[in-house]
């Protein structure tokens, strides 16, 4: 998605539908800028029962995990990243402590640090989206994309989309890494066109038909006319919460984390491949050298 804000501190005081005031310093949150609103109403709502206020510092969360992880900032008591990518990073440059809440085990272990330093807030099934104009009103799989019959019909948005790189790391894991640079430089010789900065663009070309086929997010399609493809294995990308070790409220995070656990844990995974998600943080690497190249932009 496209960066709309640049850094932007906002304190979070929300208590009117509540029994509770907030009360005492705020919890200090770096989230990603790309879902600024659900974040605002998810946690008002444990201000709202906790008394406990929060303020966010809104930006890019790759530069979120960097501020965390080089301490050029003030010290975050929690990281929300929009990838499983940046919450990986966070844990392997030690910015993360353990998750305390007894709330973890019941989350599906896919989806949570073996550590406990991280564990998933919302998983986004990576999904191939089928236009009306299409030929054919199914699809195999993402292997079935690079096929000779798609040349024309497929498109992708960019790999700097982390959708994108999650489910190339996965493919790496799965296939071999010169298996899965084959697959995706014939998903690049297939695109009539370079790929989409952003995967709303992506997803307007498939319901125009201008594009057949497109790999994206689930949880972006619009109900109407553009169906879904889910190939098994399904792969995701999540959005994930961690606790800053430098946290100046270490307490008051844990019981953040511990309320939206229970509250709103998140959902499993179907049709999975059995591999922890945080291999889409340890594989990124070899993502990014693949597709520079094939020259996936």
């Amino acid at each position: 998605m496209k960066r709309l804000v640049a850094w932007l501190p906002v304190l979070l005081l929300v208590a009117c539908g509540g029994s509770r005031q907030p009360e005492g310093p705020a919890i200090l949150v770096y989230a990603s800028e790309d879902d600024p609103a659900g974040l605002q109403q998810l946690l008002g709502d444990f201000t709202d029962d906790t008394g406990i206020p929060v303020m966010f510092e809104w930006g890019d969360s790759g530069d979120n995990a960097d501020r965390l992880i080089e301490k050029s900032g003030r010290p975050a008591d929690v990281l929300i990243t929009d990838n499983a990518v940046d919450i990986w990073r966070a844990a392997e440059e030690g910015a993360l402590r353990p998750i305390t809440s007894e709330a973890l085990a019941a989350v599906d272990p896919h989806l949570r640090d073996p550590d406990r330093y991280w564990v998933a807030l919302q998983r986004r099934f990576i999904v191939i989206a089928v236009s009306p104009a299409a030929m054919f009103q199914s699809s195999g799989g993402y292997d079935d994309l690079g096929a000779a019959s798609y040349n024309g019909q497929l498109c992708l948005s960019s790999v700097e989309n982390s959708v994108n790189r999650a489910l190339i790391a996965m493919l790496i894991e799965d296939l071999g890494l010169k298996p899965a640079e084959r697959l995706v430089r014939a998903w690049i010789m297939n695109l009539p066109q370079p790929p989409f900065d952003t995967e709303e663009q992506l997803l307007a070309a498939v319901e125009s038909g201008a594009c057949k086929y497109g790999v994206v997010s689930d949880v972006l399609i619009p109900s109407g006319a553009v169906r879904t493809v889910g190939p098994v294995p399904l792969y995701a990308d999540i959005s994930a919460i961690g606790v800053g070790r430098h946290a100046a409220q270490p307490d008051k995070a844990q019981r953040l984390v511990d309320w939206i656990l229970r509250e709103h844990p998140p959902e499993g995974l179907a049709e999975w491949n059995g591999r922890n998600i945080g291999l889409v943080g340890a594989r990124d690497e070899d993502v990014r050298k693949l597709a520079e190249r094939v020259g996936y932009r």
